[in-house]
């Protein structure tokens, strides 16, 4: 799944999700910005944020964002359940 905050571009599922998803929304790999908890992109302009619900995209809030890509923090994590959990209770 394909979540927004208005601000920001994130796959709840895996990174290949994300980068398909922004390809057809118009933004460029170059601008895709692979941060340890949330890689993402950013919306560039309304007109893009607009593309992005078009075609799916689901408005969270903010640190929903953080919440629910889970693939990023696993791997930031090194699959740790453990540290997973205490991590996503700093943002509760």
């Amino acid at each position: 799944m394909i979540i927004t905050d208005g601000v920001h571009v994130v796959s709840t599922e895996s990174e290949d999700e994300l980068h398909q998803f922004a390809q057809r929304i118009g933004l460029k790999r170059a601008w895709y910005q692979n941060h340890p908890r949330h890689p993402h992109y950013d919306i560039i302009s309304p007109r893009v944020l607009q593309k992005a619900y078009s075609l799916g995209a689901q408005k969270v809030e903010g640190f929903d964002i953080l919440k629910r890509a889970w693939w990023a923090q696993k791997r930031v994590l090194g699959e740790s359940q453990t540290k997973l959990r205490a991590t996503l209770r700093c943002y509760e």
